[in-house]
């Protein structure tokens, strides 16, 4: 049984165990309302069951709930060229996105990849 059915109260806790995820470091269960806050872990339980009625499917037995994501930006920044958008202390290398220090979530980081493929690309 799924983690997410039972986070939604439609079935138990499966067994400890190891999880079948593809993320190379592994994953391990817990339960989100054990460490956090109730209006946090409702919200999940909202968002997930609206998700599933949007689009049917989406909570299923194999559904893995994998972390949640932080409103964080990266502390440092990899210096690059204002033109070429390339980092300055290694040829080849072109930081981009919230990673690099250049955005601040995700709609952020994908302009910032298509600033520097489209500069990559006229250097082509």
């Amino acid at each position: 049984d799924s983690g997410i059915l039972a986070y939604l109260n439609v079935c138990p806790w499966p067994a400890e165990g190891v999880i079948e995820s593809s993320y190379r470091l592994g994953v391990r269960q817990a339960a989100c309302h054990e460490l956090y806050p109730s209006f946090v872990t409702e919200a999940l339980r909202n968002a997930l069951r609206e998700f599933d009625r949007l689009m049917p499917g989406f909570v299923c037995k194999e559904a893995i709930l994998h972390g949640v994501e932080t409103r964080t930006s990266a502390p440092v920044q990899i210096t690059r060229s204002p033109d070429t958008f390339e980092c300055v202390s290694l040829r080849g290398l072109y930081p981009i996105g919230e990673g690099a220090g250049y955005a601040g979530g995700i709609v952020s980081a994908a302009v910032d990849g298509m600033k520097v493929a489209r500069a990559l690309a006229m250097t082509r």
